[in-house]
Order: structure tokens, then C-alpha cells, then sequence
């Protein structure tokens, strides 16, 4: 699944307020099949402003739990998406693209004024799966092996040490002032 950086700390922060609502995404990725897609300047500069988070990241991708896409390509559609969009809601095209380009089937997000540009049909083309997407625990649903974009096969779980571990070195990270 692909995580909007505004999305982050509902999903890794059991202190958020909304956490409730994202544990299941988080609980996916750390106990069962999930991983996490990104890739692209501008998904990465995000990344990069959410030191934490981005410090996550290399976590779980240490455990094989996180999945890039190539930059350039991601870079490249963008770019074709803001020439056909120029509405001033319009600014996640870089999400679009990394689905897209990885066909990734779930983008997790909060933001709601980006949803009907998310699901947009003429942003995927040639048949691309549009992605599902999860916006609250009521989408949990979403978080299972067909919703699956081949990129991220195989999909092992973690042994129940590795998760652990996980959960506590996440913990940390996001905790530590």
C-alpha cells in the first residue's frame, strides 16, 4: 500500500488521536502480509521532512517490508498528470503516479479533498487498476493478499520475534523527542 506522509503519524502513533482508525494498516504491514510502496522526488523530499518516519521506514525496510519504485518513472507520469490537472486540490499527484507506476491497489490516506483525484479513471490508463482506498477502520477490509500488487510478492508474513522487535523499534523511533 502506498501511505500519504499526512497519514503518518495516525498510522504509526498509537498516541494519535485518530490511530484507532489506521492500527489496522499498521498491524497489516507489521504482523501480516502488507509492505509499503513509495518512490519519486517529490514522495521522498515528504519523507525526508518527516525525519521520524522516514527513520521507519528503514526499518521496515530492513525486514523486507517496504517497496520503491523507480524514481524516474514516478517523476515522469507526475509531470503528465499536472499538465492534464491543474485544480488547486490537485496536490498529490505524485500518489497517483507511484500507484500507477507500481500498480499498487490501496493508498491509505486522510486527506479527503484528495480522494476524488485519487480515484480519478482517465489517471489510469490502459486498464491500470484504480486503487482502493483506505481512509478509516471501516476499510479493513481492503488490507488482504488480493488487494496485492505483484511488486510486492512475496508477501510473508514476519515471525512473531521479527514483528515484535519491529513494533518496539518503531515505538521508539516515533517516541523519542
Amino acid at each position: 500500500m502506498i501511505i500519504d506522509t499526512n497519514t503518518f503519524k495516525s498510522v504509526f502513533d498509537v498516541e494519535a488521536q485518530d490511530h484507532d482508525d489506521f492500527a489496522p494498516v499498521y498491524n497489516w504491514i507489521i504482523e501480516g502480509e502488507g509492505k509499503i510502496v513509495f518512490g519519486g522526488t517529490k514522495y521522498k523530499d515528504e519523507l525526508r521532512c518527516a525525519y521520524r518516519y522516514l527513520k521507519v521506514f528503514n526499518q521496515f525496510a530492513r525486514m523486507r517490508k517496504v517497496i520503491t519504485v523507480d524514481d524516474k518513472e514516478v517523476d515522469d507520469y507526475q509531470v503528465k498528470l499536472e499538465e492534464i490537472e491543474k485544480h488547486k486540490d490537485f496536490d498529490d499527484p505524485h500518489l497517483v503516479s507511484i500507484c500507477y507506476i507500481s500498480k499498487c491497489r490501496i493508498i491509505c490516506t486522510n486527506e479527503k479533498r484528495a480522494i476524488p483525484f485519487l480515484a480519478r479513471k482517465d489517471f489510469y490508463p490502459k486498464n491500470s487498476p484504480r486503487p482502493k482506498l483506505y481512509t478509516s477502520k471501516r476499510n479493513s477490509d481492503l488490507l488482504c493478499r488480493k488487494n496485492m500488487a505483484e511488486i510486492c510478492m512475496p508477501c510473508d508474513k514476519l515471525k512473531k520475534i521479527d514483528y515484535e522487535d519491529l513494533k518496539k523499534t518503531t515505538a521508539n523511533i516515533v517516541y523519542k523527542q
